[in-house]
């Protein structure tokens, strides 16, 4: 007979089963729904924060590497900026919990000093590569994208050290041994990246010059063959934008730390330098009667002829940072960028030029202006008013947390500030040239001035068209080859073949410093040598008719045969030529070994 305890025991067992069942159906019935975007004006509201909240449970898990670039830029990389953002106006530890899972998960990726991946430096940095091991010598790849990595994880480290409220709180699960404590983590997260930044960042890409700090790409050959972007020089905008942040937020969390770190000013005036170095080469431009800027991928590129694209100059409005940090950039140089977005890359609703030019010459309009656009947009109401309304309309903040941490973050701003006066522009917009809108067509020949290989292979095929119609003038059997319609055919297949392979084979890529010279030398050579052969040849032909060398039997024969094959031997080296200017070997092989046997056949046709 059970007493009235063990009753009372069972009732409660039966009543914990029947709870846990029906949470888990709960769980089970819950889905992932889109977040919300209840106007743009006014203060968030509790349905959007639920919603940004709810939408946390439901993203996948965070990358265990960053094989493409997961953590950097816009794929997991700004879901972890989302994070950041949305918890920068609410401090709600919901957020920033995820947020520092996913941090750990980012640092822990981080490659192995002892059993990881040796990388072009030939060691085991402390870096994030970006490379699959199974892509040949990009597997040795590591370059600026280290630096965005480091922001993410350092900025979740400065909203906790900006917070002593959580400092000694226990942080979430510590899966990873970086310390149970919120401040115990974001001690962990600085010490790491600054190991990280000062083997991996700053003695390979940051450089004193007399005009300030640079930032270069390493002058090292071993870097450049494990490279798939084969310019040199000056890093991109948007790329140095991944170094200074991830630097900037170190020098941030050393102020906080209080810990007399030698690395704050060195960093904050690389950061400096940076954002004065990008102003001092934007192009001033009118429109709508407003100063504007315009300018390119990197400093090295012609402006006119290749603006900066709308998806690339998303990472330049970074520049941001530095401006917050007051570290350089006035208000009116960054009204001048809000202009641009304003009145060149606004084409309406739902429509955003390609470039920052106002057009889409080489890249498709977007519906948006993303995030980091939409950050800036707490100095200038309009701008705010036109993103986020670009958002609203092409639904963008339905899954995009970066995006809609964006839009809900300045929209708690301008809820809470006035808009204050625009500054006061210093320069007459009447007296700006407009902005350069030039053709496709008109900026090939800049593009190509700037592509070695791209500029020969141009040449080649400029001068096989016009000896093609040279010999339609030419109406002696001499001025046609019997296997000319097929030689051309198979080269053109060689060549479309060796632009294939530099592409897609880049674990053959060399560096080797005179190739370029010395393709340039046989190209030109091979098709100066074409071209004598084919003068000569209707000079011959025209003499021939004349009679001017008759009479001396079977001579004229012997120059139209040593002709033919000086314009073998010139197709020949043209080919070999472009195979070396493309920086590949496998490139080389495919374009020189059937213009060798294409030389052997065709000197059998001049018998």
């Amino acid at each position: 007979m059970k007493t009235s305890a063990s009753i009372f025991t069972s009732t409660l067992r039966a009543l914990s089963v029947f709870k846990l069942f029906f949470l888990l159906g709960m769980a089970a019935l819950a889905e992932d729904r889109d977040m919300v975007l209840d106007g743009i004006d006014g203060d968030v509201t509790t349905n959007e924060i639920k919603a940004f909240i709810n939408k946390l449970h439901y993203l996948p898990p965070p990358p265990t590497n960053d094989i493409g670039n997961l953590m950097v830029d816009e794929r997991d990389g700004a879901r972890l900026h989302g994070m950041q953002t949305f918890y920068e106006f609410t401090h709600d530890r919901r957020d920033l919990n995820m947020a520092i899972i996913w941090s750990d998960a980012f640092l822990h990726a981080r490659n192995d000093p002892t059993n990881g991946r040796a990388i072009w430096t030939g060691t085991r940095d402390l870096c994030w590569p970006n490379k699959a091991t199974n892509e040949g010598v990009l597997a040795l790849h590591s370059s600026s994208e280290n630096g965005d990595v480091i922001e993410h994880i350092v900025n979740t480290a400065r909203l906790i050290l900006e917070n002593p409220a959580v400092w000694n709180l226990a942080a979430p699960r510590d899966r990873f041994d970086f310390g149970t404590t919120y401040l115990d983590r974001a001690k962990t997260y600085v010490r790491e990246c600054q190991r990280s930044a000062d083997t991996t960042i700053v003695p390979w890409f940051v450089r004193n010059t007399k005009e300030g700090y640079r930032l270069y790409y390493p002058n090292s050959a071993a870097f450049f063959k494990a490279s798939d972007w084969h310019e040199r020089g000056p890093i991109p905008w948007n790329q140095q934008q991944e170094i200074v942040g991830g630097l900037l937020r170190l020098a941030q969390c050393h102020r906080l730390l209080n810990d007399d770190s030698t690395n704050i000013a060195y960093y904050e005036k690389i950061t400096a330098n940076a954002a004065n170095w990008f102003f001092a080469t934007a192009m001033p431009v009118s429109a709508h009667d407003r100063v504007c800027y315009d300018w390119a991928y990197v400093v090295t590129r012609p402006t006119a002829a290749e603006p900066e694209s709308t998806i690339e100059s998303d990472y330049d409005m970074f520049i941001f940072r530095a401006w917050q940090a007051n570290l350089g950039p006035t208000p009116l140089q960054m009204q001048r960028l809000i202009n641009t977005a304003r009145f060149v890359m606004y084409l309406g609703t739902n429509g955003i030029a390609g470039e920052v030019n106002g057009m889409s010459h080489w890249h498709h309009e977007r519906q948006f202006l993303n995030f980091e656009w939409i950050e800036m947009s707490m100095l200038d109401h309009e701008l705010y008013e036109m993103a986020a309304s670009t958002v609203l309309t092409s639904h963008e903040y339905w899954n995009n947390l970066a995006v809609e941490a964006a839009v809900l973050s300045v929209k708690h701003y301008w809820a809470t500030h006035s808009p204050l006066p625009e500054p006061q522009e210093a320069l007459d917009p009447g007296k700006l040239p407009p902005v350069p809108q030039y053709s496709t067509i008109a900026a090939i020949p800049l593009i190509l001035s700037r592509n070695p290989a791209a500029i020969l292979l141009f040449l080649w095929i400029v001068s096989g068209i016009g000896r093609n119609v040279a010999k339609r003038f030419d109406a002696s059997a001499a001025g046609h080859d019997p296997r000319g319609v097929t030689t051309t055919r198979s080269y053109l297949v060689a060549v479309g073949l060796g632009v294939f392979a530099a592409f897609w084979l880049p674990a053959t890529g060399t560096s080797w410093p005179g190739i370029i010279t010395m393709a340039i030398v046989l190209v030109v050579l091979g098709l100066a040598l074409q071209w004598y052969a084919r003068i000569q040849i209707a000079v011959l032909a025209k003499a021939n008719a004349t009679g001017s060398i008759k009479g001396h039997g079977d001579q004229g024969a012997v120059p139209y045969r040593f002709i033919w094959r000086l314009s073998n031997v010139g197709g020949l080296l043209a080919m070999i030529g472009l195979g070396l200017s493309f920086q590949n070997w496998a490139s080389l092989l495919i374009a020189s070994v059937p213009a060798c046997a294409l030389t052997l056949w065709r000197s059998g046709a001049s018998k």
